[in-house]
């Protein structure tokens, strides 16, 4: 990657978190009512409602970055993914990244190596998009 292009700040990736959770969850919550439904009246399996929700977390996170290299909050403040040195992630670099980052111990890299564990572990790193993508 280029050394001069500038990656994303905190504040940034705040704002991120809390415009996909709140997608995030609100899909998940539609999806789980739902299945619901089905459990009242078809006697499914009752599944608790955190299941459905990382699971829609990790199927947001891989979907809108493996086809589009951003998820809807990306859009919203121009930033998209990219590897390492700043080319397209691989398939496997975008499971690595959904995986880590539907758990809740991903930002906690913040702390020690000023970027969050997914994108420390997958090899990405969040930048400006340019204006045509």
């Amino acid at each position: 990657m280029n050394p001069t292009t500038p990656t994303i700040g905190d504040g940034t990736r705040i704002l991120h978190f809390l415009v996909d959770t709140i997608l995030i969850a609100f899909i998940a919550y539609s999806i789980y009512g739902w299945w619901n439904f089905h459990v009242m009246y078809w006697n499914y399996t009752p599944i608790q409602y955190g299941a459905f929700f990382f699971a829609t977390m990790w199927a947001y996170v891989f979907l809108f970055e493996l086809i589009f290299l951003r998820t809807p909050a990306k859009w919203f403040t121009g930033t998209k993914v990219v590897a390492e040195k700043g080319g397209r992630p691989t398939i496997f670099q975008f499971l690595i990244r959904a995986t880590i980052h539907s758990t809740i111990i991903s930002m906690f890299g913040l702390a020690w190596n000023g970027q969050p564990w997914h994108d420390t572990f997958s090899k990405t790193k969040l930048v400006y998009a340019s204006k045509a993508l």
